[in-house]
């Protein structure tokens, strides 16, 4: 499966299941450096439920620990990840398709067993899905390279039919990368599921870090 489609399936499993300053970032600061420092402050934090943070490569064999402070604050320094060939798909114009990327996922612990998924978001529930709702991913690109166009995405489960119209306006730099979703509208039927989403640099200034229980 390439890149492109692992970062489109990402997209639509967290919309219906579900600071480090970098000058070339549009909109508001990443939360990633360049080489590889995760970092941000957790909304709500209580120590006593999570003492560490993980973050997993795409086959979930890599792992990078951080630690998490009494205010929430944490740090996690990422080497760089398996990558893949990003590839392309129908209806999208990508500058080079030979292009090697590679995403992350940030789990929270406590005394080493999982408790949750950290995102960071402008929501702190995936029980709902609406226009304006964002949420960042992070990916290493091997090379500078470029995403521009629209994919339309089908599939068909049990009585369910799933359509997401999914536009990359992204500017891809060599190193790592914060891209962030947003939902352009979502409409949901007894047998339907259909939205429209935009994958781009520019992050939101209302973006913060929460966590999700598992």
């Amino acid at each position: 499966m390439n890149t492109t489609l692992k970062l489109l399936l990402v997209a639509l499993c967290v919309l219906f299941f579900g600071c480090n300053n970098d000058e070339n970032q549009p909109g508001g600061a990443s939360s990633i450096t360049n080489d590889g420092v995760l970092s941000g402050k957790i909304v709500d934090y209580v120590p006593n439920p999570i003492d560490s943070v993980m973050a997993l490569g795409e086959s979930f064999k890599e792992k990078w620990s951080g630690s998490i402070v009494s205010t929430g604050d944490f740090s996690v320094r990422i080497t760089v990840p398996e990558l893949s060939k990003f590839g392309t798909m129908s209806g999208l114009t990508v500058s080079d398709s030979t292009a090697m990327t590679g995403t992350i996922y940030v789990y929270v612990y406590r005394n080493k067993r999982l408790t949750g998924v950290l995102k960071k978001s402008n929501y702190d529930t995936d029980t709902i899905s609406k226009a304006g709702m964002s949420y960042s991913s992070f990916v290493y690109s091997d090379r500078a390279f470029t995403v521009k166009g629209t994919h339309l995405f089908t599939n068909k489960s049990d009585n369910m039919t799933y359509t997401n119209n999914d536009t990359y306006q992204i500017t891809l730099k060599k190193g790592w990368n914060e891209l962030v979703y947003r939902i352009n509208n979502s409409t949901i039927t007894t047998n339907s599921i259909s939205s429209s989403t935009t994958l781009s640099n520019t992050i939101p200034s209302d973006l913060q870090w929460y966590i999700f229980k598992l």
